[in-house]
């Protein structure tokens, strides 16, 4: 079965939700670099992290320096620290190999924007994939990217890119960006990704999911 996380999460109400609906890690947007809607204090976020029940993974979306992110980590504990937004190839390996220490796992996101390229120093996803699977982060995070929003765009991803990047990385390939309960099912049987991340695609508004579309999205997901 293909794995979900959903992103974005601001109150216990909404992590009760995801967690009868059976997703598996909640994420939390924590002092990202630039404003965006679903941004939480370090101790909002770690406040909400302790609430999640056992078996439920949780999931900072941060970016920065290697500084900033293990002092995160600190006032937070995920299990996971996903890096979301310029880190350098040598910050991505520095944090992975700091974070490993403390048994937490980094999942880097390569941002698409709508000429195939990556927001990132290596611009070719081929080679960006091939680069980040030695740096000993667990899994890619492909993502679309605009100038406006540096994620929850509701913008799908070429899945050509991914299925590339998928092919030339030894590591799980993850998918977001634009994904919903209408077409969440045909991408899935085509693409196989290990694990899909969605955002606005389950919200009535920023920051405030919706149960229905989550019980519609998480049904779909158990379909296949």
């Amino acid at each position: 079965m293909t794995r979900v996380k959903i992103c974005g999460l601001m109150n216990r109400k909404d992590i009760n939700l995801c967690v009868r609906a059976g997703v598996h890690m909640l994420g939390f947007v924590v002092d990202y670099p630039i404003p965006v809607p679903w941004n939480l204090t370090p101790a909002k976020a770690g406040e909400l992290i302790e609430q999640v029940p056992p078996f439920v993974d949780t999931c900072i979306v941060t970016g920065g320096s290697c500084e900033k992110v293990l002092t995160l980590v600190n006032k937070t504990c995920p299990n996971v620290v996903q890096l979301h937004h310029q880190e350098t190839l040598d910050e991505v390996k520095e944090i992975a190999r700091q974070l490993k220490i403390q048994g937490i796992k980094t999942i880097k996101a390569l941002r698409i924007d709508s000429n195939g390229n990556c927001d990132f120093e290596i611009s070719d996803p081929a080679m960006a994939a091939r680069a980040l699977a030695k740096t000993g982060i667990a899994a890619i995070l492909v993502d679309s990217y605009t100038n406006s929003m540096p994620g929850g765009t509701g913008v799908t991803v070429d899945l050509a890119t991914f299925r590339t990047i998928q092919q030339e990385s030894s590591l799980p390939a993850i998918l977001a960006g634009g994904l919903n309960s209408n077409n969440i099912l045909p991408i899935i049987q085509k693409i196989h990704p290990f694990a899909v991340d969605v955002l606005t695609g389950v919200e009535n508004k920023p920051g405030g999911k919706d149960p229905e579309k989550i019980e519609r999205f998480m049904q779909k997901i158990q379909s296949v």
